[in-house]
């Protein structure tokens, strides 16, 4: 998965827990990522593209 494709992806996921009310978008960390999505995405790839798309 291209990093871009990545950070397409956390968006739309942050999204849709913002939208369910289930969790604030800053609460979100990378391990809850990697929980939600069962282990599927490096740790660090997540880290990584999460520090990204909060810079921007």
């Amino acid at each position: 998965m291209s990093q871009n494709d990545l950070m397409n992806r956390l968006q739309e996921f942050m999204e849709n827990e913002a939208r369910s009310c289930s969790m604030e978008p800053g609460c979100i960390t990378p391990e809850y990522i990697y929980r939600m999505w069962g282990g599927a995405v490096p740790l660090k790839d997540i880290e990584e593209a999460l520090a990204v798309i909060k810079k921007q």
